[in-house]
């Protein structure tokens, strides 16, 4: 019988997940004994699992250094892996536990126009791999028309960007991103010049595109703009359209606020210029707001959808 590597023989039969478990958690705390007490076991059941690492694949994982343990170039090998093994199970446990409850229904999801497109796209995808029994459907909206629906009973989650308290019924809120408003022109816009260093000062002659007034969006800008003096324009334009702002933007006449995100999509492309200007973070929360009194499994799974969906762009 042929000889076997001792590093091939450990990938074929002695690795087991309690080693990446330990490996990882070691990673992020440190010290075996935060990593025995994040196990509840002792510390040498955690030193006796190292060592059974070290020993299968006859190489240091690990190196002390005073109190603490620090990874070999070899255990951070392992540890990256690992960390990616880790996660699809666990993406494998959701799928199984949302198929094994057979969750079904109907969930009715509204967003506001300014949320990024792979966010609820990919939202729904894991949804319905895990709920091949429910039904979704979809509404873009102003977020107090979003609230409006879901007070009323038309929607299960409001997808927006402010933290909304004073409604007529109890709503549970979800951070799912942080992506900021900038100020934007669009590259034939005379501030839109890379050459340009415009200040507030340039932004008071311009012409704006605006969200829609009485939106939450609308009167976080005027406020922001109220602030530098600026009062935008009798001909600015009032709009709740991303494509209808951004064809107006490419044009050349208008400036707007965007989602860094999308922003910066559009000025790689050289049709955009983000302004040195201030974000305006008080936007920049992405939340899904849903009824605390009346949500059911499907809806829970779908928030728990939009919570990864989330972490995947971050990841990104």
């Amino acid at each position: 019988m042929p000889n076997i590597d001792p590093i091939e023989r450990f990938f074929r039969s002695g690795l087991k997940l309690p080693h990446l478990r330990i490996l990882v958690a070691l990673a992020d705390l440190g010290q075996v004994t935060r990593v025995a007490n994040a196990f509840h076991v002792t510390q040498p059941a955690i030193s006796k699992q190292i060592a059974e690492i070290e020993e299968a694949i006859g190489v240091a994982v690990v190196t002390r250094s005073g109190n603490k343990l620090e990874l070999t170039a070899i255990g951070k090998v392992i540890v990256a892996c690992g960390r990616d093994v880790l996660r699809h199970l666990e993406l494998a446990r959701r799928d199984v536990s949302a198929l094994a409850a057979g969750t079904g229904g109907h969930v009715r999801v509204g967003a506001v126009v300014t949320v990024p497109d792979p966010l609820v796209a990919n939202a729904v995808e894991l949804f319905l791999r895990r709920a091949p029994a429910a039904s979704f459907s979809f509404v873009e909206a102003t977020l107090d028309r979003l609230l409006k629906m879901l007070e009323d009973g038309d929607l299960d989650v409001a997808v927006g960007r402010n933290r909304i308290t004073s409604t007529l019924v109890p709503v549970k809120h979800e951070t799912l991103l942080r992506d900021p408003f900038v100020f934007v022109a669009g590259a034939a816009h005379p501030l839109g010049a890379p050459d340009r260093q415009p200040g507030w000062a340039d932004l008071r002659e311009c012409r704006w595109i605006t969200p829609q007034r009485g939106s939450p969006a609308y009167t976080t800008l005027i406020a922001t703009l109220d602030a530098q003096g600026i009062v935008p324009a009798a001909s600015s334009v009032e709009s709740s359209s991303l494509a209808l702002n951004l064809a107006l933007l490419q044009r050349g006449d208008f400036v707007s606020i965007l989602p860094v995100s999308i922003a910066r999509s559009h000025a790689i492309r050289a049709n955009m210029r983000v302004l040195p200007l201030p974000a305006i973070e008080r936007l920049g929360e992405v939340i899904a707001h849903s009824r605390a009194d009346v949500s059911g499994p499907a809806t829970e799974l779908f928030v728990q959808c939009l919570v990864e969906a989330s972490s995947e762009l971050q990841d990104d």
